[in-house]
């Protein structure tokens, strides 16, 4: 006979989190690669601004060789921030039919209760997986993050969780995008360089609404493409979802994407993942930014058999209620931070 497995317990949901289908988010997806789990509260990693490398010395025979000094790296220290979502399951949740159940043949409430897990750890799992997109979105657009945490009391009016990595790749056309006289490739080519010279790479740059339609507009740089033998079938836009659009590939073999997505920022209002007017510049192979993340602590048990729980996850799902308790909640808890290994290998345009 098949052992009874507890689907309410921590292990069981952790693992039904762990299968479900990974959330797709374009910029963390594009950007940033998984790191590791760390097993303690504060983490070391290796951060460095990118630089050429110069020329080997040449010497006379019998000479040896010259002494060349190392590219010089910082050690920094990490700190997890804490994502904690939680759904709240009460009685006249799963008394009544829910939407979609069938009149007849109605479920009951411990059937339905594990209908709503199920959405419910669905929907915690996705907002993780925006928060840490939107972290990634902090770094790439202000080259720091600033963390507003909860409290009892409510969100922080102060951010009291800083990371400020330096960022200084932004460049700015002295003649604006949609103004005559716009040097839209020679400015391409000189954000490029800004990567280049920080030794990082571009495959792929992301446009802002309104980029893409100023380019077009521009004669001088339509004619650019052409003799590039940029193929301007492809640059009608094939839509692949959330906002973005595929936009073809400049004369450097750059993948040209637009971004119009959006998301609820923590005031329930609508934002651009890419603002209007600016242009986001790097690698989606060589992706220049890391997310990590920390140990996760549970308080078990009461009283004597008080205990602290440590899981090295990604995240877990803890489920709490008792006896006397008029309602269960489910909570989603993730624990990452966003590193770059080196702050020179993306650029920031704004060209409107």
């Amino acid at each position: 006979m098949p052992a009874n497995i507890n689907l309410f317990s921590t292990a069981a949901m952790t693992k039904a989190v762990e299968l479900m289908p990974r959330v797709y988010t374009f910029l963390a997806d594009t950007f940033a690669k998984e790191g590791k789990v760390y097993e303690d509260e504060r983490a070391i990693y290796d951060y460095r601004r990118g630089a050429e490398t110069g020329l080997a010395p040449f010497v006379v025979p019998g000479t040896g060789g010259v002494a060349i000094n190392r590219d010089k790296f910082e050690m920094r220290e990490i700190r997890f921030s804490t994502l904690a979502p939680e759904r709240v399951l009460t009685l006249e949740d799963v008394s009544t039919r829910q939407f979609g159940e069938t009149v007849l043949g109605a479920k009951t409430p411990e059937q339905r209760s594990k209908d709503v897990l199920a959405q419910d750890l669905t929907d915690l799992k996705a907002m993780n997986q925006n928060a840490r997109n939107w972290m990634v979105r902090e770094v790439l657009l202000k080259g720091k993050l600033e963390l507003r945490r909860y409290t009892k009391e409510g969100r922080e009016k102060k951010a009291s969780l800083l990371a400020d990595f330096g960022f200084q790749n932004v460049y700015t056309p002295t003649t604006r995008w949609n103004q005559s006289g716009a040097k839209i490739h020679y400015d391409m080519e000189a954000a490029f360089d800004l990567v280049y010279n920080g030794l990082g790479d571009v495959d792929i740059m992301v446009m802002g609404g309104g980029v893409f339609e100023a380019m077009m507009a521009n004669s001088d740089y339509c004619k650019e493409l052409d003799m590039d033998r940029v193929y301007l079938d492809e640059i009608r836009g094939h839509y692949q979802g959330q906002g973005v659009r595929y936009r073809g590939t400049n004369s450097d073999g750059v993948k040209m994407v637009s971004l119009n997505g959006h998301f609820l920022n923590y005031e329930r209002q609508q934002e651009k993942l890419i603002p209007d007017g600016y242009i986001l510049m790097g690698s989606s192979s060589k992706k220049p930014l890391t997310i990590c993340h920390g140990p996760i602590n549970e308080y078990v048990g009461q009283d004597e058999n008080a205990a602290i729980k440590t899981y090295i996850k990604k995240e877990v799902a803890l489920r709490k209620g008792g006896a006397g308790a008029d309602e269960i909640t489910t909570r989603l808890v993730s624990r990452p931070t966003v590193v770059p290994e080196n702050v020179g290998a993306w650029c920031l345009m704004k060209v409107l």
